[in-house]
């Protein structure tokens, strides 16, 4: 046991190219060398590859089995002993590789590679009504979202997250703004003053069209005169957040008073 404990931790320590060629190294050999040791039983290559199989991914089905001496020593040592082991092995890194790239998914520290997708800045309540809206009205769109936060707020697969300061071009790049469809900057919600919540859209957004010149922008505002700061970059649309929630409830006064 503490043999093949040994040999089970080494074998999982192997980068994955060599333990992958190891894994199809045995399986080709075993292949081959199974009709040479025991030809009566094994007189197909088919079948020594599906005994190969079978042995090393459960425990046989019993169609096939080896009955001389030669045959049940070569299936010990190298399928029993090896095979399975280094299959296991190999099953391991597998699932250790998929549950880091989760990890690393759910810290924003993956590079997002796909295209047309929409970036949003911060993971307010406001990005997440957008958030929600977007996955409601399009099925093909994916979501980047750049925030500071230890952990996403949520997953699903159309949605990334990339953590870092948004100003900074490298995570730009992360989040891949080259290939972006649009950007959404919301108002930091956590600043009170109005000049610095503004002050840092203005900074995102000329970061944003440093970057990327042609992505359609959006950036939230939350004072009217902060907008002359905005003349020198190029913003597709404003959104003024106290603006915004006036005028729809001044309208909808007069529209109920007519």
């Amino acid at each position: 046991m503490i043999l093949l404990r040994r040999l089970y931790l080494s074998a999982t320590s192997l980068s994955w190219l060599i333990l992958t060629a190891s894994t199809v190294i045995l399986i080709a050999f075993s292949t081959l060398m199974l009709p040479l040791v025991e030809p009566a039983t094994f007189t197909r290559y088919g079948d020594s590859f599906w005994f190969t199989m079978t042995t090393i991914l459960t425990v046989g089905y019993g169609d096939l089995y080896p009955t001389t001496y030669n045959g049940r020593i070569f299936t010990v040592l190298f399928l029993y002993i090896i095979g399975i082991g280094l299959f296991a092995s190999f099953i391991g890194k597998a699932i250790e590789s998929l549950t880091l790239r989760r990890r690393r998914e759910e810290r924003g520290e993956l590079v997002f590679k796909g295209k047309n997708h929409i970036v949003i800045m911060d993971w307010s309540h406001k990005a997440e009504n957008a958030i929600a809206e977007i996955l409601k009205q399009d099925e093909r769109t994916e979501i980047v979202v750049i925030d500071k936060l230890e952990k996403a707020k949520e997953i699903h697969p159309r949605i990334h997250y990339i953590k870092g300061n948004a100003t900074h071009g490298e995570v730009l790049r992360q989040a891949n703004i080259h290939e972006a469809r649009a950007v959404l900057i919301f108002a930091d919600d956590q600043i009170e003053d109005q000049m610095l919540t503004d002050g840092k859209s203005l900074l995102i957004a000329t970061a944003v069209e440093r970057m990327s010149p042609d992505v359609y922008t959006t950036v939230e505002v939350e004072r009217e005169e902060h907008l002359q700061n905005f003349s020198h970059i190029k913003v597709n649309k404003f959104i003024l957040s106290n603006g915004t929630i006036a005028k729809m409830a001044v309208n909808s006064i007069f529209s109920e008073a007519k």
